[in-house]
């Protein structure tokens, strides 16, 4: 079960609904809701209006993208004042992360792959830097688009991923049953139409037999992790699963086992998890965020994703400023509770005597 439910790839966020489509759309989504959940839709009016100005932020997108309509889905103990919207998780986090002057290392694939790799850390290894225009030779470095196609011609034996080393665009090469020869043109196409970025060429890694049956999609687990007072910790956890229908399993924090399932985009359809269905490997994996959030001094809240390989948990990426959303979904328990504001507090606090002090 767990291979078929990873056939396919990356994370598509849902719809937003924009305010911009007019009073008239707004209140056919009301409409829509209220239907759902069962209730009149003045009652999801003021519900909503309530949100938006409470300490989570809500906005229109939030409210919907979350299910906050459906009390519920949420569950009478579940205090939705304390679900934090998108923008505002991206607020907090830029607050816990006061050292603004550090993110660039967090956002840039090659500087923090480099920067964990040299700790100890495992990482996914980078095989080729393609950077165009560059007159100074490197052993991994790749200057030229003939350079870069005889590179990509001599690997075409096995899986690669290439990405820009910041933002999105990562894809896969040269999978099992793709024509290898468009991969390269749709790759050299894209570098083009990029501009001045560096992209990393890697090896697409192989999961961990317990964690995917196929062994070509890797399936990270996403762990939020801080840097707390009394040292680094893991606040919450999900694996995605990937699949068509985009699979979140919520897991237990310290056994790593999943209790249920749902598809991103219909949080609602939760479904039991297959009995003995866990991470592999889970302190481990565990073990590797902590590590990693504790080099990572300087950051008080970092998104990591791990994946389980048969060579061990591997660190695939960083967010500082995650989005929590599908967190708090997973757990029906929004990021802002007693334990989090007090947080929040004491890294407001280590940010003002920064700045008294000028470190």
């Amino acid at each position: 079960m767990a291979g078929a439910l990873r056939k396919s790839a990356h994370f598509n966020p849902w719809p937003s609904f924009h305010r911009s489509e007019g009073d008239e759309g707004m209140m056919a989504a009301i409409a829509r809701m209220a239907e759902a959940a069962g209730v009149p839709p003045t009652r999801l009016m003021t519900d909503f209006a309530t949100l938006a100005v409470g300490p989570g932020r809500i906005d229109f997108s939030d409210y919907e993208r979350m299910r906050l309509y459906d009390e519920a889905f949420w569950g009478a103990a579940a205090d939705r004042r304390g679900i934090v919207g998108v923008r505002r998780g991206r607020d907090l986090a830029l607050a816990v992360n006061f050292r603004h002057d550090c993110l660039a290392l967090a956002n840039d694939r090659l500087a923090s792959n480099a920067y964990l790799s040299a700790h100890g850390l495992p990482t996914v290894p980078i095989l080729a830097i393609y950077r165009p225009g560059l007159a100074s030779p490197g052993r991994s470095l790749i200057r030229t688009r003939d350079e870069l196609r005889a590179f990509l011609e001599g690997h075409a034996d096995r899986p690669l991923i290439a990405q820009p080393v910041e933002g999105d665009g990562a894809r896969l090469l040269f999978a099992a049953g793709r024509d290898g020869r468009a991969d390269i043109e749709r790759l050299l196409d894209a570098v083009r139409d990029a501009g001045e970025t560096s992209w990393l060429l890697q090896p697409q890694l192989v999961s961990h037999p317990d964690a995917a049956s196929d062994g070509e999609q890797l399936a990270p687990v996403r762990l939020l992790a801080v840097n707390a007072e009394h040292g680094p910790l893991v606040l919450r956890a999900l694996w995605r699963l990937g699949g068509r229908d985009d699979i979140v399993a919520c897991l237990d924090l310290e056994s790593g086992a999943v209790q249920a399932i749902f598809p991103a985009g219909s949080p609602h359809r939760l479904q039991t998890a297959p009995s003995g269905f866990a991470v592999p490997d889970w302190s481990r994996l565990k073990a590797a965020a902590v590590e990693a959030m504790r080099l990572m001094g300087q950051f008080g809240l970092i998104g990591w994703d791990v994946a389980a390989t048969g060579d061990g948990p591997v660190i695939v990426g960083l967010d500082p400023t995650p989005d929590v959303a599908l967190h708090q979904l997973a757990d029906r328990h929004g990021l802002l509770d007693a334990w989090f504001h007090d947080f929040v507090s004491d890294r407001r606090r280590l940010a003002a005597e920064h700045r008294r002090f000028g470190q």
